[in-house]
């Protein structure tokens, strides 16, 4: 990579193309909305501007429109703030939106916030900020969630907008969660665009957003709030199914039956010694090993530490003192559940001979004298097609790619578990029947046959191309 594009990946400077800036601006600036303004001068604000291209598209929205308008850019790069000061009508300033005190002390409110901010992803060294968040994003949430929250913080309140092109991740992502939550209790989400395609130079999937404030929910949303319907509504995954907006207090949630965690990087490294084609030792179950009630290990050979591997096995005396324990500890019955997926893909354990890889989540059961049937049940509840569209209407956009969901085990815990009984599908899935399996598990949750039939037509597509993948 040449000295200037790590230096814009660094600011994450990925200029937006016009068809885009021209469908986001069409979308937020009509002459109902410069009528809406008491025929005021509108101030637009883009608190990231790079070239001025949002800017100078809305200026003249704004005038074809009948109003009149001032804009201000604001640019960490000193050049590029230089460049738009001289050769549009933008008032152009050099500084850091984020840490800038004056522009929400004496910068006022603006009818229209805009733009395209910086992708930084805080997993990445070169883009981190420490983990630090000054406007309610989590710790691992992207930059842009930081240019979100700040907009929201100077539109004006009153029928004000906001219009950005963002990360997908921004849909789902926990991190993002609160300034979701935030947003929502102050306005309206009512225009979007998402493709799934990587519309520009950023290497990550896009989404714009538009909301007008002053009209946000009655009630506060929930803590789970995500704005996942963006690609859902795209993406022909069926609506939400009925059953797990109501939780029955009886049946409670998964978590309420099994323990779930992921493993992470400490685990990652410290087992890169120890895993090989061995001859013993407990296999070695990652991602790409597991499908819907079916666990590949053996039939498909799997990358692991930039390693391929017909059939890993953890070799435990090579492994640290530590290692050993974590080893010992997950050596008992359980649910491996694929990180990134489709569909939720879950394989049973009953027997607890295998290790899981990373981030593969596992889910123990907390009852040490009901471990093999609650395993069993895990395992079948998840294989549910009610269950897969419940995730992508939780996770949606959080995936590596557009087609899938990150799963993890906070999202899994709060899975809603069914009212009725689950042995017909125990039955099914211990008989290799996964599809059985999931329409007996969507009757337990009291689907309606319409509903199931839906559901069923959406899931059984993406479960044939996932088993399709087959042996190596």
């Amino acid at each position: 990579m040449v000295a200037a594009d790590r230096k814009r990946k660094q600011r994450g400077a990925w200029f937006t193309p016009g068809h885009l800036v021209d469908a986001v601006v069409a979308a937020v600036i009509d002459e109902a909305f410069v009528a809406s303004r008491d025929g005021r001068t509108l101030r637009i604000l883009d608190p990231a501007c790079g070239d001025g291209r949002f800017l100078t598209a809305a200026i003249a929205a704004v005038r074809r429109a009948g109003g009149e308008t001032t804009a201000l850019g604001i640019d960490i790069d000193p050049d590029t703030a230089d460049m738009v000061a001289i050769s549009t009508e933008v008032d152009a300033i050099c500084d850091d939106a984020l840490s800038a005190s004056w522009l929400i002390e004496r910068a006022g409110t603006f009818d229209l916030v805009i733009g395209n901010p910086p992708y930084l992803s805080q997993l990445a060294a070169s883009t981190t900020r420490g983990g630090a968040s000054t406007r309610g994003g989590g710790p691992y949430a992207d930059a842009a969630v930081e240019f979100l929250a700040l907009a929201a913080d100077l539109v004006d309140p009153n029928g004000g907008r906001v219009a950005f092109v963002l990360p997908q991740s921004i849909l789902s992502a926990r991190d993002a969660s609160d300034v979701r939550q935030r947003i929502d209790l102050r306005s309206t989400m009512f225009w979007s665009a998402w493709t799934g395609e990587r519309d520009f130079d950023a290497q990550v999937v896009t989404c714009a957003l538009a909301f007008d404030f002053g009209q946000g929910a009655e009630q506060p949303p929930a803590a789970a709030t995500t704005w996942s319907h963006v690609v859902t509504s795209r993406s022909g995954v069926p609506p939400m199914p009925g059953v797990f907006e109501e939780l029955s207090p009886a049946a409670g949630r998964l978590g309420d039956r099994a323990r779930l965690n992921a493993n992470f990087r400490d685990e990652y490294y410290g087992m890169i010694a120890a895993v090989g084609d061995h001859a013993t030792g407990p296999p070695l179950v990652t991602s790409g090993l597991i499908d819907p009630g079916r666990c590949m290990w053996g039939d498909r050979s799997v990358r692991f530490a930039k390693q391929r591997f017909d059939a890993p096995r953890v070799d435990v005396s090579v492994l640290a003192a530590k290692m050993v324990t974590w080893a010992e500890q997950r050596l008992v019955p359980k649910v491996l559940i694929a990180n990134q997926t489709p569909i939720i893909e879950a394989v049973c354990d009953p027997a607890g001979h295998w290790l899981p890889g990373v981030p593969v989540v596992a889910a123990y059961p907390t009852d040490p004298t009901a471990q093999t049937d609650l395993v069993w049940e895990i395992a079948a509840v998840l294989t549910s097609p009610a269950v897969s569209a419940w995730a992508w209407h939780r996770r949606g956009g959080t995936g590596l790619s557009p087609n899938t969901i990150r799963v993890g085990p906070t999202m899994l815990a709060e899975l809603a578990w069914p009212t009725g009984s689950l042995a017909p599908a125990v039955e099914a899935l211990r008989a290799g029947d996964v599809v059985a399996c999931g329409r007996l598990v969507d009757a337990a949750f009291g689907i309606g046959i319409d509903e199931r039939s839906v559901l069923l037509d959406w899931w059984l597509p993406i479960y044939e191309r996932v088993t399709a993948r087959g042996a190596y």
